[in-house]
């Protein structure tokens, strides 16, 4: 049976415009050559690590809508380009604890800076407009990522 969700007139419209927006705002860009390439699962498994206190793979996952194998596969070459380090809690040697590098740390302060850049040439009333539909746009971006499991601590 197709399909019959009503499409909301603009939707395409908006995700065109945060399509070009991203592109803009693109890590490739020559400024910022000397940082570790990482493919998009890769970004999002680091930005989470980045976001929580030493999660878990599971709690990954279940944040960023991956699936748990890809967590993993990302994981390990975070691991291998000194981006992450694994910890073990204190008597339990099953439970691994994700922490984000100096590296990791130093190349987000980085893209941080070149986005803040990017964004900060912009007309004052165009960069404030966008500032004040920030809430609007996080709340869609975890809404796509819903429905999910809830996290582990």
């Amino acid at each position: 049976m197709p399909d019959e969700t009503i499409v909301t007139p603009g939707l395409a419209d908006l995700a065109d415009v945060v399509v070009e927006l991203a592109r803009h705002l693109d890590v490739r860009s020559p400024e910022l050559r000397d940082i570790v390439p990482l493919t998009g699962t890769e970004v999002a498994v680091i930005r989470e690590v980045h976001r929580a206190t030493r999660p878990t793979p599971s709690r990954i996952a279940a944040a960023t809508g991956l699936a748990r194998s890809n967590v993993s596969t990302a994981l390990r070459t975070l691991e291998a380009r000194g981006l992450v380090v694994r910890e073990h809690a204190d008597g339990d040697r099953r439970t691994v604890r994700l922490v984000a590098t100096p590296l990791a740390d130093e190349h987000l302060a980085r893209i941080h800076e070149f986005w803040g850049r990017r964004l900060g040439g912009v007309p004052d009333g165009v960069r404030d407009a966008a500032l004040d539909a920030l809430p609007a746009l996080a709340a869609l971006a975890e809404a796509l990522v819903a429905p999910r499991a809830t996290p582990e601590a």
